[in-house]
């Protein structure tokens, strides 16, 4: 690309008014040129013939593994096109799956600024994960899978079992039997991985499934939950 070549810009979304956004904020900028703000949808593949960009920003309210074959299918047909992926936070295991398809990550949380410098850094040959990215990437531990998505009972079942340690004790809580709360345990650890008792309290900490009178388990936790 020449120095003073704009670059071709498509956002993909699912999210209209995240898209609006991303599409003022970009235009702004001198060198970016937005060429299309579409769905993310089965006609993705014709727009991107259509429109010809040099880039593509993929806007998901959660990502999700099921897209992984979506994104090397993408890589594949269009191999020189940049991806960068924009989300809520994902779990180490499936960043790590995810990232030989596409060339940046973006937490959703993260200040519009770093998707200017996820843009100049990827059109510069290289990939880039913004930093509470690389925060996840490097502290979370080979177990974690908290891209599944627990549900609110399965969230209250485990806050209550992080602060009571036994079933029967949260059982009592709830005013609900002894093997309810253990299947839901067993469907709490399926989603989560292979975690032990220590991970599991990490993994509520850092969600905010423990109640305000408990501290978090430890300094990382600190940094996720929300202040009181």
């Amino acid at each position: 690309m020449l120095p003073n070549e704009q670059i071709k810009i498509l956002v993909a979304y699912e999210q209209k008014l995240v898209a609006d956004c991303l599409e003022s904020f970009l235009s702004h900028h001198k060198n970016f040129q937005i060429v299309g703000v579409v769905e993310n949808d089965e006609n993705l593949f014709d727009s991107i013939t259509e429109l010809r960009p040099d880039l593509i920003i993929f806007e998901f309210m959660l990502w999700s593994i099921k897209y992984i074959d979506y994104m090397s299918n993408l890589n594949r047909q269009f191999p020189q096109l940049k991806i960068i992926l924009l989300s809520e936070l994902i779990s180490r295991e499936l960043m790590a799956k995810i990232m030989p398809f596409i060339n940046g990550y973006i937490v959703k949380t993260c200040p519009a600024e770093k998707i200017i410098n996820a843009i100049y850094e990827i059109q510069n040959a290289g990939k880039y994960l913004c930093p509470k990215a690389v925060e996840k990437f490097f502290t979370c531990t080979k177990g974690d899978k908290s891209n599944s998505t627990l549900t609110s009972r399965e969230k209250q079942i485990l806050g209550t079992w992080i602060t009571e340690e036994t079933s029967n004790a949260v059982a009592d809580t709830l005013n609900i039997s002894e093997s309810t709360v253990r299947t839901h345990l067993k469907n709490i650890r399926e989603k989560l991985g292979s975690v032990n008792h220590l991970q599991m309290m990490i993994y509520a900490c850092q969600h905010n499934l423990i109640g305000k009178e408990h501290k978090p388990v430890c300094p990382n936790c600190r940094f996720f939950i929300s202040p009181s």
